[in-house]
Protein backbone atom coordinates (compact mmCIF):
# COMPACT_ATOMS: atom_id res chain seq x y z
CA UNK A 1 0.00 0.00 0.00
CA UNK A 2 1.44 3.40 -0.96
CA UNK A 3 2.13 6.04 1.66
CA UNK A 4 -0.64 8.20 0.23
CA UNK A 5 -3.13 5.30 0.49
CA UNK A 6 -2.00 4.61 4.08
CA UNK A 7 -2.52 8.24 5.08
CA UNK A 8 -5.92 8.37 3.37
CA UNK A 9 -6.98 5.15 5.11
CA UNK A 10 -5.79 6.51 8.47
CA UNK A 11 -7.61 9.82 7.98
CA UNK A 12 -10.80 7.95 7.05
CA UNK A 13 -10.54 5.81 10.21
CA UNK A 14 -9.97 8.91 12.34
CA UNK A 15 -12.98 10.60 10.72
CA UNK A 16 -15.13 7.56 11.51
CA UNK A 17 -14.01 7.68 15.16
CA UNK A 18 -14.84 11.38 15.38
CA UNK A 19 -18.23 10.98 13.67
CA UNK A 20 -19.94 10.53 17.05
CA UNK A 21 -17.90 13.15 18.89
CA UNK A 22 -20.48 15.90 18.39
CA UNK A 23 -23.11 13.83 20.16
CA UNK A 24 -20.89 13.07 23.16
CA UNK A 25 -18.81 16.17 23.82
CA UNK A 26 -19.65 18.78 21.25
CA UNK A 27 -17.66 19.62 18.13
CA UNK A 28 -14.03 18.78 17.49
CA UNK A 29 -13.32 22.45 18.24
CA UNK A 30 -14.13 21.63 21.87
CA UNK A 31 -11.39 18.99 22.17
CA UNK A 32 -8.56 20.13 24.39
CA UNK A 33 -5.18 21.10 22.96
CA UNK A 34 -3.51 17.87 24.10
CA UNK A 35 -6.07 15.70 22.25
CA UNK A 36 -5.55 17.73 19.08
CA UNK A 37 -1.78 17.57 19.51
CA UNK A 38 -1.89 13.78 19.93
CA UNK A 39 -3.94 13.46 16.75
CA UNK A 40 -1.50 15.63 14.79
CA UNK A 41 1.45 13.67 16.20
CA UNK A 42 -0.13 10.37 15.13
CA UNK A 43 -0.72 11.68 11.61
CA UNK A 44 2.85 13.02 11.39
CA UNK A 45 4.29 9.70 12.57
CA UNK A 46 2.29 7.83 9.95
CA UNK A 47 3.52 10.26 7.29
CA UNK A 48 7.11 9.55 8.42
CA UNK A 49 6.69 5.83 7.74
CA UNK A 50 7.61 4.21 4.45
CA UNK A 51 5.62 1.74 2.35
CA UNK A 52 4.31 -1.34 4.12
CA UNK A 53 4.06 0.44 7.44
CA UNK A 54 7.69 -0.04 8.44
CA UNK A 55 9.74 2.93 9.52
CA UNK A 56 11.24 4.85 6.62
CA UNK A 57 14.03 2.87 5.04
CA UNK A 58 13.79 0.20 7.73
CA UNK A 59 15.73 2.52 10.05
CA UNK A 60 16.30 1.26 13.58
CA UNK A 61 18.58 2.04 16.51
CA UNK A 62 19.81 -0.14 19.37
CA UNK A 63 21.00 1.54 22.56
CA UNK A 64 23.27 -0.40 24.93
CA UNK A 65 23.07 0.71 28.58
CA UNK A 66 25.89 -1.16 30.32
CA UNK A 67 25.65 0.80 33.59
CA UNK A 68 22.39 0.18 35.51
CA UNK A 69 20.47 3.42 35.92
CA UNK A 70 16.91 4.62 36.60
CA UNK A 71 17.03 7.09 33.68
CA UNK A 72 18.32 6.43 30.17
CA UNK A 73 18.61 9.40 27.81
CA UNK A 74 18.90 8.18 24.22
CA UNK A 75 19.94 10.39 21.30
CA UNK A 76 18.90 8.20 18.35
CA UNK A 77 18.72 10.82 15.55
CA UNK A 78 16.06 8.83 13.66
CA UNK A 79 13.98 11.92 12.93
CA UNK A 80 10.82 10.30 14.33
CA UNK A 81 9.26 9.00 17.54
CA UNK A 82 10.13 5.29 17.35
CA UNK A 83 8.52 2.34 19.09
CA UNK A 84 10.70 1.17 21.98
CA UNK A 85 11.38 -2.36 23.26
CA UNK A 86 13.52 -2.64 26.40
CA UNK A 87 15.38 -5.79 27.43
CA UNK A 88 17.40 -6.23 30.62
CA UNK A 89 20.77 -8.00 30.65
CA UNK A 90 18.96 -11.33 31.08
CA UNK A 91 16.96 -10.76 27.88
CA UNK A 92 13.70 -10.13 29.74
CA UNK A 93 11.38 -7.43 28.41
CA UNK A 94 11.13 -4.53 30.85
CA UNK A 95 8.33 -1.98 31.18
CA UNK A 96 9.22 1.65 31.76
CA UNK A 97 7.99 5.18 31.11
CA UNK A 98 9.17 6.43 27.72
CA UNK A 99 9.03 10.14 26.92
CA UNK A 100 9.87 11.31 23.40
CA UNK A 101 11.52 14.68 24.05
CA UNK A 102 11.97 15.30 20.31
CA UNK A 103 12.06 13.43 17.00
CA UNK A 104 15.71 12.60 17.76
CA UNK A 105 15.78 11.94 21.51
CA UNK A 106 13.85 10.02 24.14
CA UNK A 107 14.11 9.44 27.88
CA UNK A 108 13.30 6.13 29.58
CA UNK A 109 12.53 6.12 33.33
CA UNK A 110 12.59 2.95 35.44
CA UNK A 111 11.39 2.29 39.00
CA UNK A 112 14.73 0.62 39.81
CA UNK A 113 18.17 0.83 38.14
CA UNK A 114 18.28 -1.27 34.95
CA UNK A 115 21.05 -2.20 32.51
CA UNK A 116 20.33 -3.69 29.10
CA UNK A 117 19.30 -2.58 25.63
CA UNK A 118 16.58 -0.49 24.06
CA UNK A 119 15.54 -1.33 20.50
CA UNK A 120 14.02 1.60 18.64
CA UNK A 121 12.07 0.95 15.44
Amino acid sequence: MSLQAQILSFVERVAEKFAGVDARIGGIDQLDTLDKSNLVTAINELAARGNGGSTSGGVAYTHLQSQANTVWTINHNLGMRPAVTILDTGGNEVEADVVHTSFNQLVIRFAIPVAGIARLT
